[in-house]
């Protein structure tokens, strides 16, 4: 969860470490008196209001629940082999931990939700794309009733 204090900058829930600074000089921001934020958890796109008008831009978290939902999405799926961008995985419970392997079980990829969505870069741990195949999702967070490790959705690679 990020929270904003400033007018002008990120700062983390511990209302102390600044994440991001952001002006009209470094970033696509219209002006740099910010009068309103709007955040819409479901998609995840923070909406700005200065004096320039009202832009939005699509951040890394959605609001997770307190369990995974119904129909966890992983996109773009399947990832084409001219992709280069973040794959996520959006539906998880709050703040899970998510690990991706490959068909046969071996680990790829592990890191955290922020908030209901995870991103991968489509890269393994050693630094190199993930070659063409299924890859599994496995998500859980120690306040769900599902096993550790719960299998939550499938994402094809295609290289």
């Amino acid at each position: 969860m990020v929270w904003y204090q400033k007018r002008d900058f990120v700062q983390s829930p511990d209302r102390v470490t600044e994440v991001a600074r952001y002006t009209s000089k470094n970033s696509p921001l219209l002006d740099n008196t910010v009068r309103t934020l709007a955040y819409n958890g479901y998609t995840g796109e923070m909406f700005i209001v200065t004096p320039g008008g009202i832009q939005s831009f699509k951040t890394e978290t959605t609001s997770g629940g307190n369990s995974h939902s119904s129909s966890v999405v992983a996109f773009p799926n399947p990832v084409r082999p001219d992709y280069t961008g973040p794959i996520a995985i959006k539906g998880l419970v709050r703040d899970a931990n998510v690990k991706i392997t490959d068909i046969n079980g071996k680990l790829v990829y592990e890191t955290k939700a922020l908030g209901g969505q995870a991103i991968w870069d489509g890269m393994d741990y050693n630094g190199s794309r993930a070659a063409t195949g299924v890859y599994l999702v496995f998500s859980a967070n120690e306040n769900t009733s599902l096993p550790s490790d719960a299998l939550v959705t499938k994402i094809l690679i295609v290289r």
